[in-house]
C-alpha cells in the first residue's frame, strides 16, 4: 500500500515543479525579483537560498506550489523596495500575461515530451478483440457479431483498447449513432454497425464505456507471430489463424489454449482452426520445456497479435504534439459537457483518485505511469487556464481586460474576484473530496 502515497507525492511533485518552473523562468526573463519558489504549502521541510536571493523550498503539504515575486501590493512585503529592483506590479501587461500562461504552457510541454518519449520508445498493444457479445447489449442489438476485431470507432482507426476507450469518451453525453467497424481476425473485409445512444452515460459516475455498449474485451485464441522452427511453424500454422478447438475441446480464449498446450508436452494434439473463413486441422506436437518446478511443460512458439508502433525522433516529437492536442480537445469537450449537464459531476476526482490512479499505473510499468503523468499534466494545464480568479486563467482575464480597456482592472474588482475565486475553488475542492469519499469508502 506504500506505493500509493509515494506515487501520489512523486506525481504531484513532478507536475507542480514543471508548472511553477514555467512561471519562474519567464519571470526571470522579465527581470522581476523572485522571492520564493515553493513546491508544496505550509512549513518548509527543506529550503535553500541562491545567490539571487530566491528561496527554493519544499512545503509539508504537497497539494500545489507557488512562485512569489516582488510586488509593491503584497501585504507580506514589509521591507522597502530598492528603486532599481523590478516589481511584478510595474511590469508591462504583456510580461504579466506571459508569466501567467507560462505555467500551463510548461504542463503542455511536459505532456508533449512524455508522449514523444513513448512514441520514440515504441509501444506494443494487444489488438482490441471482442469475445462473445452479450445478446442483451446495445452492440448485439445493432448486429455486432462474436469474436471480432475492432478496427475503427466513428471513422477513427484504433489499434488498442486504450484507443477504443478514448474514441468512445468523446461521445459521452451525446445522442446519435456510434459507428463501430469490425472484421473477423485475419480477414480483409470489414463490417460496420451503428449503435444508437441517447444522452449516453450523462448521469453516470465513473462510467464503464465498454460495458455500456457490450464490448467485453477478450484475448482470443488468435495466432499473432509464429516462431520459425517451433511446433506451430512445423504444423503449418500461420498468423491470424483462430484456434477453435484442441482435441475436440472448444477453445475461446488465449488462456484456454495456453493451458491445453502446457499440459501436453511432446504429445500430438489435433488443432481445429479458422483460416480465411474455412475450418482446417493440423497435428501440433508441443515441444517440452523445463519448468521452474522441474516438470516439463508444452511450448508451441506462437504469440498473440500485437500492434507495435515506433517513431523516429522528429516524428515522435510531432506525435507528442498531436497526442497532447487530442487530449486537450477531449478535456475541453468534457468540461463543456460538465458545464451543460451532459456529464455527471461525479466523474470529477480529487487527491484520493489521483493517488489511486498513480499507484495503479506505477505498478503496471513505467510506460503506463508516465502516460498517466502526461494525462494529468494536460489536466493541470487546462484547469489552471479556467477563467477563475486565483488561477492562472483569472490573471489572464485581468491582463486581457487591461489590454482592451487600456487601464488596469481596479483593486476593488480584483478583490471581489479573489473572493469569488475562493468560493469557487473551495466549492470544487469540497465536491471532489465528496466524490472521492463516495467512490472509495
Amino acid at each position: 500500500m506504500l506505493i500509493y502515497p509515494l506515487a501520489f507525492i512523486v506525481t504531484l511533485g513532478v507536475l507542480v515543479t514543471f508548472h511553477e518552473f514555467g512561471h519562474y523562468i519567464v519571470a526571470r526573463w522579465s527581470g522581476v525579483r523572485i522571492l520564493k519558489f515553493s513546491v508544496g504549502f505550509g512549513r518548509a521541510l527543506w529550503s535553500r537560498t541562491n545567490r539571487h536571493g530566491t528561496e527554493f523550498a519544499i512545503g509539508a503539504l504537497p497539494l500545489g506550489g507557488y512562485v512569489r515575486m516582488l510586488d509593491e501590493r503584497d501585504p507580506q512585503q514589509t521591507e522597502p523596495i530598492d528603486a532599481e529592483e523590478v516589481s511584478f506590479n510595474r511590469l508591462s501587461v504583456w510580461w504579466r500575461l506571459a508569466i501567467a500562461v507560462a505555467g500551463p504552457f510548461a504542463n503542455f510541454l511536459l505532456a508533449i515530451l512524455i508522449y514523444g518519449l513513448l512514441a520514440l520508445a515504441g509501444t506494443a498493444s494487444l489488438l482490441p478483440m471482442v469475445g462473445q457479445v452479450d445478446e442483451r447489449s446495445p452492440a448485439a442489438a445493432a448486429g455486432l457479431e462474436d469474436y471480432q476485431q475492432i478496427v475503427a470507432i466513428d471513422g477513427r482507426a484504433v489499434n488498442s483498447w486504450q484507443e477504443v476507450v478514448m474514441a468512445l469518451a468523446e461521445r459521452i453525453g451525446e445522442t446519435g449513432d456510434i459507428g463501430i467497424v469490425t472484421r473477423t481476425p485475419g480477414a480483409s473485409s470489414e463490417q460496420q454497425v451503428d449503435v444508437p445512444v441517447t444522452d449516453w452515460l450523462h448521469d453516470e459516475a465513473d462510467p464503464n464505456l465498454l460495458d455500456a455498449l457490450g464490448l467485453a474485451p477478450s484475448r482470443l485464441a488468435v495466432v499473432g507471430d509464429v516462431q520459425a522452427g517451433d511446433a506451430a511453424d512445423r504444423a503449418g500454422l500461420e498468423p491470424w489463424d483462430r484456434v477453435l478447438s484442441i482435441d475436440g475441446e472448444a477453445i475461446d480464449t488465449w488462456a484456454q489454449m495456453v493451458e491445453a498446450v502446457q499440459a501436453a508436452p511432446d504429445t500430438p494434439m489435433r488443432w481445429t482452426f479458422l483460416r480465411d473463413g474455412a475450418e482446417r486441422q493440423a497435428i501440433v506436437t508441443p515441444d517440452p520445456r523445463p519448468g521452474a518446478d522441474g516438470e516439463a511443460f508444452g511450448f508451441v512458439g506462437i504469440r498473440a497479435p500485437l500492434a507495435t508502433v515506433r517513431y523516429g525522433p522528429v516524428d515522435a516529437l510531432w506525435r507528442g504534439v498531436e497526442e497532447t492536442g487530442a487530449m486537450s480537445a477531449l478535456m475541453f469537450d468534457h468540461l463543456g459537457k460538465l458545464l451543460f449537464g451532459q456529464m455527471s459531476a461525479r466523474n470529477l476526482g480529487g487527491p484520493i483518485t489521483i493517488a489511486k490512479v498513480a499507484g495503479d499505473s506505477a505498478t503496471a510499468g513505467w510506460q503506463v505511469y508516465v502516460g498517466m503523468l502526461a494525462l494529468l499534466s494536460v489536466s493541470l494545464g487546462i484547469l489552471n487556464l479556467l477563467p477563475i480568479p486565483l488561477l492562472d486563467g483569472g490573471h489572464v482575464v485581468y491582463c486581457l481586460a487591461e489590454i482592451v480597456a487600456r487601464r488596469p482592472v481596479s483593486v476593488r474588482v480584483q478583490a471581489l474576484g479573489g473572493q469569488l475565486g475562493v468560493v469557487l475553488i473551495g466549492g470544487l475542492m469540497v465536491l471532489v473530496f465528496v466524490n472521492d469519499f463516495l467512490r472509495f469508502f
